[in-house]
């Protein structure tokens, strides 16, 4: 007798876990699956930057947006009557309104686009910050700030996700050019920081430059914070990546021969810095700039 009620226990113990298993299978294996929800591929830009045919290139800078969570983070150094309805969203409408107004042909952040202290999903917060350049469907790229990484991203986290991002043509970091010296493609590990990397524009479709760069846009990562000597300070450009940026920047001299052949570099950091004959130009939060080739 004892040894049938085991048995009949065992049998009842055997139906119940299968009965749980089949409940878990039906209710919440099939959201589990790739093929139940529709992949979304990221959007690519059109490709290779360009000058437009009147010889123009131009670019939106935007800067230190420091984006929190949308319509619940409040605005700063703002008039007392304007604190209780700005808030991120007038960052947004205003972006959207500059791309429509000027149409550019480029979009560079250029860091602290999130404000990392203010935000418990800087994932989220990066979608709500460069939603209008990916609604717009311009080519866009980044560089970061000493705030955006004060979330839940590292910078590495940072850099990896806004490359993946429609329309981005954002790079973790720099690829090897020189196949002697690693695999063509590869990314280069030893420099300094994240969101180190060179974009090139070609000259406009049909002209005499079409199939070579004119322009290249360098971006480096300027750092978060640093202890010097027991102080803590912001970052800065190391010497690692001022090698590469020399390297890659000797590469584009031209002959002796054909000096005219020479490309036009500008370089980005979290503060867009331009040279001039009176120095250097700095430039902050939204700016245009017009390169004429």
């Amino acid at each position: 007798m004892n040894k049938t009620m085991e048995g009949l226990y065992s049998l009842l113990y055997l139906i119940l876990i299968l009965t749980i298993l089949f409940s878990l299978h039906t209710q919440i294996a099939h959201k589990l699956l790739i093929g139940h929800h529709p992949l979304h591929l990221k959007k690519s830009p059109h490709l290779p930057l360009r000058f437009s045919s009147d010889g123009t290139f131009k670019i939106l800078q935007v800067a230190d947006m420091h984006y929190g969570t949308g319509v619940l983070t409040s605005c700063k150094d703002v008039l007392a009557s304007e604190f209780h309805y700005c808030s991120d969203l007038n960052t947004t409408h205003f972006l959207k309104r500059i791309i429509e107004a000027e149409k550019p042909d480029f979009i560079a952040f250029t860091g602290d686009n999130i404000f990392g202290s203010s935000t418990p999903d800087a994932a989220e917060s990066l979608l709500r910050a460069f939603a209008p350049a990916m609604e717009s469907g311009l080519p866009w790229a980044a560089v970061l700030g000493n705030h955006d990484q004060e979330s839940t991203m590292t910078r590495l986290e940072l850099m990896s996700f806004i490359s993946l991002l429609d329309y981005s043509v954002s790079q973790t970091n720099p690829s090897v050019e020189d196949a002697s010296s690693a695999a063509k493609g590869d990314t280069i590990t030893d420099i300094d920081g994240f969101g180190n990397y060179n974009l090139r524009v070609y000259g406009a479709p049909g002209s005499h430059s079409a199939n070579r760069t004119v322009l290249d846009l360098f971006f480096l990562d300027s750092g978060d914070r640093e202890v010097v000597q027991g102080v803590r300070t912001y970052g800065w450009i190391k010497e690692s990546q001022l090698r590469w940026l020399h390297g890659v920047s000797k590469g584009y001299q031209p002959p002796k021969e054909k000096p005219s052949s020479a490309t036009d570099c500008l370089t980005t950091v979290h503060v867009l810095s331009i040279p001039t004959k009176g120095g250097l130009l700095d430039l902050d939060f939204i700016n245009m700039l017009q390169v004429t080739h």
